[in-house]
């Protein structure tokens, strides 16, 4: 179990033929929505008499796979519904022994079913000028945004060439290999060109496409959004610097020479994505005093604990999580200058834990450590138990051999397996080895290892957290509680006129004692929820729906739902509308779809607005309501012939495109040429193959 080395997720066969290096040279087309051109590979391979390398694909359109010139043979596998098609393609018989290498190029195209694309209108932008391309690879999604092994034990180099619109800025989580040179000036296509020289996993190739402006905030930190929000996103993100001081004394040197962030659209679905070297951000984060910055500290661990030293399989997610989550406490402790916000911070985590086993069941496979994903899509997996119960067992070993230590013993495993790809058992293995020898030797013997691994439900030790810092909050709710109490005993409300609570309660607060607060009552509430009329007073005194932090207003949203406070429904569906972010998303969703009243209006929210949502979320709250994440009802296409000449006019359109950028500049006409002329190809190949569907 903490040993396994079988990736379920995957159809590749990355341990007899893997990939060092991919050369991405991609065309990006607004206006049929795909990415066209190819993907050169250098190739190892591993095992002797490799006949194939099998690829990982979804929704794919592959068009031709060549090594030095001559075309190679290859195969398409049954689509399956979650893993997609393996791309088979055979390897020339001199280059089927052990050590051999050659290079293959696979020409492709994207299609509108590619879950790890989001195409946004304007209007669906903040600034609702320019449409928008972001990419989304966690955990198994960018095998629809290019031929990979698609599974975390598979690490490669890459370099990239794209071409964009004129209007547009290209990012990628690389780094800039040159200045983006404009080669049509008069049909406005550039080129950028981006290189990751540090190996990385699949999931980590990420790509932001948009009308994009950028300020500096440290010579290696620069923040990215639409030109809007660019100035509140550095201001919200102005401690980057700082939080990379700080993991880099816990751990060891930057490796990855940037670290930028990308402010993207609403619609990304978690709070950030920790692609080197460039951070993605969900604007939901965004409030005007940087109180939600533990996001950018929690994506700035990554860089360690995830993308330097990364879990074997999404089974032993949580050597990425859980330990992000340590050192981003860690972080934070330091930035506020107190030792003890790092056992509060794990206080509000256990409580997300204990949220997630109430959900998923305490007996669930899914609230294992690590727990079996065989034919299961890890994004069903997706909760906070690889992080917050993963940290409970870091935290629960830094206790049996003291912080000190432990914190040398987090450098010590960064430095053993930087670079590297490990199970639970190495994780194991290298702690006792360290520990062998020192004062805390005889408490080892202590850890049961096998029920923190292979265990369901709650942690098997919850050691004591101390609670000074979360005391105000608590004080606080209690009081509220017993209004709440008194007043489904005697049917008024007493205490709220004798002791009468007001703004003051909370002057001077900081967010976090606000999330506290909401946290207490969220699990204080019991079954009857919070009546009606506290909820009104409450709120007439700390404007809670008016708040603008997310996830202060998500969990009032979520108290309101629970005590069935119908009249906040409203807002509710405001926010999910407004939204993407599947912390958020999801949670209220169900709480809605959970009261006959709200159901039916949140079920009609979803489908009116699926298509506003990132493919992931789309899937996921779906699944959650019960309801299908496409339109039953598909629009007549237009004529096939009518189509077919509309293609060939942007075809003659692209190849003029083409021809000028090869008179403007030499050195770079033949991406020019091979782009566009892809692009154009693949939308000829996308459209016969949807109406040979149809026919058929």
């Amino acid at each position: 179990m903490d040993d396994n080395r079988k990736d379920y997720s995957t159809q590749s066969n990355f341990e007899e033929a893997s990939f060092v290096h991919c050369a991405l040279n991609l065309t990006v087309d607004f206006t049929s929505k795909l990415l066209s051109g190819f993907a050169k590979y250098k190739i190892q391979i591993k095992s002797e008499g490799t006949e194939a390398i099998l690829f990982d694909t979804k929704h794919l359109i592959i068009q031709k796979i060549e090594s030095e010139g001559k075309k190679l043979t290859y195969s398409l596998g049954t689509d399956h519904e979650i893993f997609g098609q393996v791309l088979s393609v055979l390897l020339p018989e001199e280059k089927r022994q052990k050590g051999a290498e050659l290079e293959i190029s696979v020409h492709y195209a994207t299609t509108d079913k590619c879950t790890s694309i989001q195409w946004l209108p304007p209007e669906q932008t903040a600034d609702k000028k320019f449409p928008y391309l972001f990419t989304q690879g966690q955990a198994i999604n960018n095998r629809s945004l290019f031929p990979c092994q698609d599974c975390p034990a598979a690490k490669f180099t890459y370099d990239a060439v794209i071409l964009a619109p004129f209007w547009a800025t290209v990012l990628m989580s690389a780094l800039e290999k040159c200045p983006p040179i404009n080669h049509v000036t008069k049909l406005g296509w550039t080129i950028f060109e981006w290189t990751q020289p540090v190996p990385v996993s699949s999931y980590l190739v990420a790509m932001a496409v948009g009308k994009l402006e950028s300020r500096d905030i440290s010579p290696r930190c620069r923040v990215w959004a639409e030109p809007s929000l660019v100035e509140l996103a550095a201001s919200d993100y102005s401690q980057t610097e700082q939080f990379l001081k700080i993991a880099e004394d816990l751990t060891c040197p930057y490796l990855w020479t940037r670290y930028d962030i990308l402010c993207l659209p609403p619609s990304f679905p978690y709070g950030g994505m920790e692609n080197p070297c460039l951070t993605f951000m969900t604007p939901t984060t965004l409030t005007g005093d940087r109180s939600l910055a533990d996001v950018v500290a929690h994506e700035i661990s990554h860089s360690w604990t995830g993308n330097l030293v990364t879990n074997y399989t999404w089974e032993h997610f949580w050597l990425n999580e859980g330990w992000t989550m340590w050192l981003q406490r860690k972080i934070m402790s330091r930035i506020h200058k107190n030792d003890l916000f790092f056992q509060f911070d794990a206080q509000i985590g256990r409580k997300d834990l204990r949220k997630s086993l109430e959900a998923y069941g305490e007996s669930h496979e899914f609230t294992k450590l690590i727990p079996s994903l065989q034919d299961c899509d890890p994004d069903d997996a997706f909760s906070s138990v690889p992080y917050e119960k993963g940290f409970a067992l870091l935290f629960y070993l830094q206790g049996l051999v003291g912080e000190t230590d432990f914190e040398a013993f987090a450098k010590a495993y960064i430095e053993k397996f930087k670079y590297a790809v490990i199970t639970s058992r190495d994780f194991k293995n290298f702690f006792l080895s360290y520990f062998e020898k020192s004062a805390a030797s005889s408490k080892l013997k202590e850890i049961e290892w096998d029920k923190w691994f292979g265990a369901a439900g709650a942690p098997p030790v919850e050691p004591e957290l101390d609670n000074s810092l979360s005391a105000p909050s608590e004080i606080l709710a209690s009081h509220w509680l017993s209004v709440a109490a008194e007043y489904h005993e005697y049917g008024n409300r007493p205490r709220l006129m004798s002791n009468p609570s007001s703004p003051d309660d909370i002057k001077n607060w900081q967010a976090y004692q606000l999330i506290a607060f909401l946290d207490v009552l969220n699990n204080g509430s019991g079954p009857k929820g919070v009546p009606h009329a506290v909820l009104e007073s409450m709120d007439g005194c700390y404007s809670f729906t008016a708040s603008t932090n997310a996830e202060v207003k998500y969990r009032w949203f979520m108290l309101c739902l629970k005590s069935d406070f119908v009249s906040i429904a409203a807002s509710v569906l405001e926010m999910v509308k407004s939204v993407g972010r599947m912390k958020f998303t999801r949670p209220l969703y169900r709480e809605l779809a959970k009261n006959p009243l709200t159901k039916e209006a949140a079920i009609k929210t979803f489908l009116e607005n699926r298509h506003t949502y990132h493919p992931i979320t789309r899937k996921m709250v779906a699944k959650d309501l019960g309801v299908s994440e496409e339109p039953s009802n598909v629009s007549t296409p237009e004529p096939t012939q009518q189509r077919n000449q509309n293609l060939s006019d942007k075809v003659i359109m692209n190849k003029k495109a083409a021809k000028m950028a090869a008179e403007s500049n030499s050195t770079f006409s033949w991406i020019a040429w091979t782009a566009t002329s892809i692009a154009a190809i693949a939308a000829v190949v996308t459209a016969t193959m949807f109406f040979m569907r149809k026919k058929t």
